[in-house]
């Protein structure tokens, strides 16, 4: 499989915290990779890391020759609370040019979101559902999710698990960070775990049987790391 992402002994500062040492690879076969950790894992900073927004100490990172930066969703707010939904659109597009204006519009109309709507007027979860929307309207080959369903109900959630199947184009590769495991096993094609900065555990997951012990080796790799 040809190779999309990967990091070579990648180490990351942020504060008085440190990412060892991180090496992966990531081909078109790892599709969704449910990244896993605890509080303070090291997740975000990871994530930040790949985005291009923390610099990395030492190491390198790879990425398919002639791609463009890796999409980004950040696990705090990032839209000017005073934009209307169609205003966010039109600032995305301007600034991106993979992002897909009838897309976004089939994602927020999917969702039931009202496109005249401002985005200081919207619920934490509905602004969880633009902010990934609008992520999803860009045509990348990784994708990098820090929490993008925390805050949304069990009925949204598994909309959003859908849509996130249905709009990931083919071949791409997603890195989604989350604490939830019950419930969006079938989301994952593999998995990293983190424990205290370190990688401990990159996994296929391959079958239905491993996605049904998916909470259990995770959990397994954390107390044994």
């Amino acid at each position: 499989m040809r190779e999309v992402f990967a990091a070579s002994n990648i180490v990351v500062q942020s504060g008085s915290f440190s990412l060892s040492p991180i090496s992966f690879s990531l081909d078109q076969s790892s599709g969704i990779v449910g990244l896993f950790g605890q509080n303070g894992a090291g997740k975000t900073t990871l994530l930040r890391a790949l985005a291009g927004l923390s610099p990395i100490s030492s190491g390198k990172l790879r990425r398919r020759h002639g791609q463009s930066a890796p999409v980004f969703l950040p696990d705090t707010p990032y839209l000017y609370g005073f934009l209307r939904i169609e205003e966010c659109i039109t600032l995305m597009a301007r600034y991106f040019s993979d992002f897909s204006i009838e897309r976004a519009y089939t994602l927020i109309d999917e969702l039931g979101l009202d496109e005249r709507k401002r985005v200081n007027a919207l619920s934490k979860g509905m602004g969880e559902q633009l902010s990934l929307s609008l992520m999803l309207a860009r045509d990348n080959d990784v994708y990098l999710f820090d929490e993008p369903l925390a805050a949304v109900d069990p009925v949204t959630r598994d909309a959003l698990v859908k849509i996130i199947r249905a709009y990931l184009p083919p071949g791409a590769v997603t890195i989604l960070s989350t604490h939830l495991i019950f419930g969006l096993q079938d989301l994952f094609d593999s998995c990293m775990v983190l424990h205290d900065g370190k990688l401990i555990l990159q996994e296929q997951i391959a079958s239905a049987e491993d996605r049904a012990n998916l909470e259990n080796m995770v959990k397994e790799a954390i107390l044994g790391g």
